[in-house]
């Protein structure tokens, strides 16, 4: 699927996650394409958030942000990112309005 299916609420992901970092903002977007519908791409970031969860000092070294990166902070936003996921999928989907640029 592309990003401009997603519902409001759905891409509201890609936006809060680029308020966190760049690259993350990147991987969600990119992680749409292939996806055949919105819960799948909801349950792909839910997963991909999880895992960044285990381990934010590696995440971030990937992307050499560790020395620049308060890592305390970006757990607990990456657990706020998570947490508007989980409510996203806990929304029927025809709650989540309508996709802003088909």
């Amino acid at each position: 699927m592309d990003t401009d299916s997603l519902t409001p609420m759905a891409y509201e992901i890609i936006l809060r996650a680029g308020k966190i970092l760049d690259e993350l903002h990147s991987e969600i977007g990119a992680s749409a394409a292939g996806k055949k519908a919105e819960d799948d791409f909801l349950r792909g970031v839910k997963k991909h958030l999880r895992g960044i969860l285990k381990s934010p000092e590696e995440y971030l070294d990937y992307w050499n942000y560790l020395d620049e990166v308060d890592v305390r902070k970006f757990r607990e936003d990456i657990r706020e990112l998570l947490t508007y996921v989980e409510e996203i999928l806990s929304t029927p989907s025809d709650r989540r309005g309508e996709p802003l640029f088909e």
